[in-house]
């Protein structure tokens, strides 16, 4: 997906996030956004989601040249944060499930190969609430970053994530398509070297 985003500027209460951020993110580029805590990164990125109108400004979406209107932007998004969440009260196997009859995961046949590439030992009848931080944040990353959506939102991925967790992370980045664009918003070095470029985001109050 390729996203044209022109003077976009958030407020709350009166108070801006920030103003007018003019840039381009291109098709299938690798795109971080940094900036210090509070900066407006996560509403930045709550923004190219769809999920939150900016005060003013226009983001242009669009895929091969066709553009993709406001509405049908959740259909080609995949959107990653720390204060998201899965159904809790499934267990894995039935977060698959639902997943794949929704069309998503199509690049799976059954719950197994999936479950093979997040490369944990979840217990397949444990409700989802019962797992650690890392654990939740493992299966949020699987579920986007193993599907073909167009376009990957991920908003400090890394957190609650241990080495391990993290290598795991960094290599299945590593197998996303040419075609899929993927925006970071983060302050990991790691994470930030992956991409290509980087927009840092400064905070403008009143």
């Amino acid at each position: 997906m390729d996203l044209s985003i022109q003077k976009l500027s958030k407020a709350f209460n009166q108070r801006n996030v920030f103003q007018e951020l003019t840039f381009h993110i291109k098709s299938g580029s690798r795109q971080a956004i940094t900036g210090a805590n509070g900066s407006g990164k996560s509403t930045l990125l709550k923004i190219l989601s769809g999920g939150l109108l900016p005060t003013s400004g226009q983001i242009h979406y669009s895929i091969d040249g066709l553009t993709i209107e406001e509405d049908a932007v959740y259909k080609h998004v995949h959107f990653v944060a720390p204060y998201n969440t899965v159904i809790e009260e499934l267990n894995l196997p039935e977060l698959f499930s639902l997943h794949h009859r929704l069309g998503l995961l199509k690049g799976f046949e059954d719950y197994s190969q999936w479950k093979a590439k997040l490369q944990y030992p979840f217990h397949p009848e444990h409700q989802i609430k019962t797992f650690s931080s890392g654990m939740k944040q493992r299966v949020k990353l699987g579920l986007a970053l193993l599907d073909d959506r167009s376009l990957i939102l991920l908003d400090e991925p890394g957190s609650n994530l241990d080495v391990q967790g993290k290598k795991w992370f960094y290599d299945l980045m590593k197998e996303l398509k040419s075609s899929q664009t993927l925006v970071i918003a983060s302050n990991e070095p790691t994470e930030i070297d992956f991409c290509e470029t980087s927009i840092s985001v400064e905070k403008t109050g009143n």
